[in-house]
Order: C-alpha cells, then structure tokens, then sequence
C-alpha cells in the first residue's frame, strides 16, 4: 500500500482557511477551514471561482470574530497576553528574553496591564509611549515600541487579535531624521567623544590604578570590538605580525543566570585590527598573562579571574570619565558609554584611515556595508557648501 502523502493546498488564506486542488481521488476543489467556535469546515466545489469565494466568506466571518478559531483560551487582558509572550520567549536568547521582560513590565504592564485585550487601541499604545518618552532615550522608546510590536504579533499568530484591529497601527515609536535621505539609525560624529577627550579617559583610568581596563578601551577604541567580544579576548586571539589582526571568535552574554561563552553577532568569525601604536602595550600583557594563565587565559578578565561583569565595570568607566571632564548625566553615568568607542573606531576607520565601507563592515562585524553606511554615513556640514567647494574645479 502506497504511503499517505499529505497535499500542499493551492492557496492558504490569513486565517486559516485553505483550498486544495482536484486530485486522482477527488475531481472537485475542497475548501477546509476552522470555524470561530472550532469546528471544522469543509466544502467541495466544481469551480476554483466558487471555492475562492467560499473561502473569502469564511475569511470575513473569522476576521470579524475577536476570539478567532480554537482559541477559547485566549487571555483576556493585555496583562495576561504578555505573561503568555514572556513564557514563549525560552526559546529565544535570555538576553532578548529579560530585554522584552524588562520592557514590558516597566513600561507596558503599569498602563495596560489590567486594559481589556479587546479594547486595546492605538491610542492606548500611544499612552504607553508618552509615558516613556518623559523619561527615556528615543532610542529605549524605540524599544518600547519594538516590544509591543512584538507583543501584537504574537497574538495575531496566535489568533487572539484579529489583524484589522491592530492596537499598533499608525504608531510611530522610530525616531525620525533630521536630515532628508538620512537614515534613522544615523550616528554623526559630531556626537561622539573625540580622540583628546578619549585620550583623556585612558589617561583617568590609568590614573585610578586601572591599567588594564586602559589599555582594554585603548583597544575598542581603534578596533571597535563589542563589549562581550572584548572580555572574551585571550592572548591566542592577537597576533602581531605580519599582521596586526584580533580574532573574533566568541563573545561573553551577561543575564541573570550569569556570565557565558557564546557565538559572535551575526553568527561572524571575523577579524579586526589595531594601530602600531598599541602593539607593544599589548604584547606586553599578552605575554603576562600567558606566563601566568597559558594562552588561553582572559586578556581582560574582572576581578575574581573570570569574566568581566558589565554593571562593575560601569562603576569604573564612570568615576574615569568624570576624572576626565566628561558630561555627565548624572554622578554615576557619563553621556558616553563604553560602546561609544566602538562607534569612534567605525568613525576613524571611515573618515580618517578612507578604508572601503565592506572592509570596515567585515571588520566590526555588521551584517553588511549597507548598514555601515546607514549607521556613520550621512550629511554633514551645510550641504550647499560642501557641494560647491567640491565642485569648483569642474
């Protein structure tokens, strides 16, 4: 006897609805769909014309229902949707997973929490994202947004919103640019610390007893490597010649359950690169800590030997830069953060060494140049001047 193959349907309709074509066994089109109330239906039709219109009034009758089909135990508030979204999360990076936790719990749960999850309207997402923008970044509003985003489409998959009635629809949550053509996610130079002013930090660090934590953002400062790829550095990584190249090969995720090795982002196993300038301080420490921990020990590990924590750290960067006449946000945070060197060193591989956008990509490990682009290319200076001058010998 000939195994059973199941049939792919001729088309599949949002809701679920969906029509198979004619077959040896059967001549007619057969639609099948789950009512709103879970039952199956099922029809046959000599026409595809006449199954497609069956179909589109199923689909009309399910996009109408709020509890669409076999979902009777659907949550009934916006508070138990993202208890329901949360505990789906375990598969995900527990990373992400304690990002959209802390999002929505701090700023989504407070205003909606108890909001009927059939009443939930643009406007209430509004609320959410006013309440934010008080005391928030654009960028963690940004994320604000992104969250709830997430949340919706979670229910739309799990049919417990149907799609007309979208609670995000028209709400912008994305910065906009301030220049036309440019891209949202645009970082001006003008917007990050300079060479002196970082130099400065070096020099507070070095000062505070910190030499190591120096030398580890002189390094980020031209190399551009993330946080966790920078802690996760042993002295096998670098390799000074013939060339000058640190090998990214892993990185460190911080969460509640603590401090473990994982994959780079993007899933990249890159290289980057540092100036002449550092090669002697770093093959200095990496010689010490080869003597002392063999070659695959931490080049910048905390204080108890393992991995470095981020919040320690912070405590350090602050009092650095603060002893270096930054701006402050307050006593405890400076304007810059630690991964603002990584936007310096995009900056200086661009605009100072004229690499190409694909290599610089590569090096920092973006997905692609695209983003490069996006991200540090954009206009500056008044434009009109800038052109002419260009131009004058043309």
């Amino acid at each position: 006897m000939a195994a059973y193959r199941r049939r792919k349907p001729l088309v599949s309709f949002e809701y679920g609805t969906r029509i198979y074509a004619p077959s040896e066994g059967e001549p007619r089109h057969r639609v099948v769909a789950t009512d709103a109330d879970g039952n199956r239906v099922f029809a046959k039709f000599t026409t595809e014309d006449a199954a497609r219109q069956r179909a589109r009034e199923i689909e009309t009758r399910l996009a109408s229902s709020m509890l669409l089909p076999g979902r009777a135990n659907a949550p009934t508030t916006v508070g138990g949707l993202i208890d329901r979204y949360l505990v789906n999360l375990s598969s995900r990076s527990t990373r992400y997973a304690e990002r959209q936790e802390y999002l929505l719990r701090m700023w989504v749960r407070p205003v909606l929490g108890y909001h009927a999850l059939s009443a939930w309207t643009p406007s209430d997402s509004e609320a959410v994202l006013d309440r934010a923008r008080r005391t928030l970044t654009p960028s963690t509003v940004q994320n604000v947004g992104s969250a709830m985003r997430a949340l919706v489409t979670f229910a739309f998959k799990n049919r417990w919103i149907p799609r007309e009635a979208d609670p995000m629809w028209l709400v912008r949550y994305s910065p906009t640019a301030e220049v036309q053509g440019q891209a949202i996610g645009f970082i001006p130079r003008s917007s990050l610390p300079t060479d002196e002013e970082c130099n400065r930090l070096f020099k507070a660090l070095d000062a505070a007893e910190q030499p190591t934590w120096s030398l580890a953002m002189r390094l980020k400062h031209r190399s551009g490597l993330r946080w966790g790829e920078l802690i996760a550095l042993r002295p096998i990584d670098l390799d000074f010649e013939p060339q000058r190249v640190v090998r990214v090969r892993r990185a460190v995720e911080q969460s509640r359950q603590g401090l473990a090795i994982k994959g780079t982002k993007n899933r990249q196993h890159r290289v980057s690169t540092f100036p002449a300038s550092l090669v002697e301080p770093l093959r200095d420490w990496a010689d010490q800590v080869e003597r002392a921990r063999g070659r695959e020990g931490l080049l910048f590990p905390g204080t108890d030997g393992g991995f470095a924590n981020r919040r320690a750290f912070q405590r350090i960067w602050a009092r650095a830069a603060r002893d270096a006449g930054w701006s402050m946000k307050r006593t405890t945070a400076a304007v810059w953060h630690p991964h603002d060197l990584r936007h310096v060193a995009a900056c200086w591989l661009l605009f100072d060494v004229h690499l190409d956008p694909a290599v610089v990509a590569t090096l920092l490990g973006h997905a692609n140049a695209a983003f490069t682009l996006s991200r540090y290319v954009g206009v500056r200076g008044d434009l009109s001047t800038t052109v002419t001058a260009a131009t004058d010998d043309w």
